[in-house]
């Protein structure tokens, strides 16, 4: 049987990694990032994304990363993209992913949105060196700003937030921020997540991948901030299937930057079904999209 694009381009893909292993002693993912700009990428957007996706998991575990460098998974992707696309509406959308790493999920939301414009924010240099070749392999601009998105910074204003945030303590003070704590370390997701909406334009949305306990934790800060700096639209609490634990679960959470209350409480929370239920996911989506149907009429 004869293989698919996407097969020949991983294979070669991994191949190229292995010499460049070998012969230079590099780490995997520094070759990885060589080999982007050295295999020639012959397929469909999504098969050579999905060629990169299974070469960076391929690499990963055979050096082990930490938890916060995983990618987000293609499921996650579309259902942010979705999501995406139903709010921007086919209008030319300045996208800005905060935390981008290696760019995969950015890419993902471009494969299936194509009217967004990405740029991203990564302080780690071997993540953004990927995400800068990855956007070399696939033929897609995306301009990367290489620095930590909590600090102040001059990056222009977008119309999109998104992030697959990293959960765990910030290791620095963190100044003028409202979701910072009073003592002692803050929260890395919650201060991005604040960073990220600080960089929309009024009226601006944000889509972010969360702990799913977020808002049900003793944090007062983040309840705050959106009792008065931004509008929640949706909580939506992802598959526990694909979680090995519930405390691991994620949920993707809405918002619209500035506060405004929503007419009866109209929030949409709920729970994703299992992704692999192609019926109950239907349902999901409909229900996802007469919400959105009702909450424009209201705009």
């Amino acid at each position: 049987m004869a293989k698919t694009a996407m097969e020949q381009v991983y294979e070669e893909l991994i191949n190229r990694i292995d010499e460049i292993v070998k012969k230079d002693e590099k780490p995997r993912l520094e070759a990885l990032a060589e080999s982007l700009l050295q295999v020639e990428a012959d397929g469909s957007m999504s098969d050579m994304r999905k060629a990169f996706q299974f070469a960076y998991l391929y690499q990963v575990k055979e050096e082990p990363v930490q938890s916060n460098h995983q990618l987000t998974p293609d499921a996650i992707g579309y259902l942010v993209a979705h999501i995406i696309d139903l709010f921007t509406e086919g209008k030319e959308t300045e996208l800005l992913d905060i935390g981008s790493g290696t760019g995969h999920l950015a890419m993902t939301i471009k494969e299936m949105v194509d009217h967004v414009n990405l740029s991203g924010v990564e302080v780690d240099p071997a993540l953004a060196e990927i995400n800068a070749n990855l956007c070399e392999f696939l033929k897609v601009p995306m301009y990367i700003h290489p620095q930590n998105v909590v600090e102040p910074s001059r990056i222009p204003s977008g119309d999109v937030a998104v992030g697959d945030l990293p959960v765990g303590y910030y290791p620095l003070p963190a100044v003028n921020y409202k979701t910072a704590f009073e003592e002692g370390q803050s929260y890395a997701h919650l201060l991005m997540l604040e960073a990220g909406m600080n960089l929309l334009k009024d009226d601006g949305l944000g889509v972010f991948i969360v702990p799913s306990n977020m808002l049900e934790e003793n944090n007062e800060t983040i309840k705050k901030y959106i009792s008065e700096d931004a509008t929640l639209l949706m909580f939506l609490n992802l598959p526990s299937t694909i979680f090995k634990t519930e405390k691991q679960r994620k949920s993707i959470i809405v918002l619209k930057k500035g506060f405004s209350p929503m007419i009866n409480n109209e929030v949409l929370i709920g729970d994703v079904p299992d992704f692999k239920n192609a019926a109950k996911m239907q349902e999901f989506l409909r229900q996802l999209n007469d919400w959105h149907e009702q909450y424009s009429r209201k705009q």
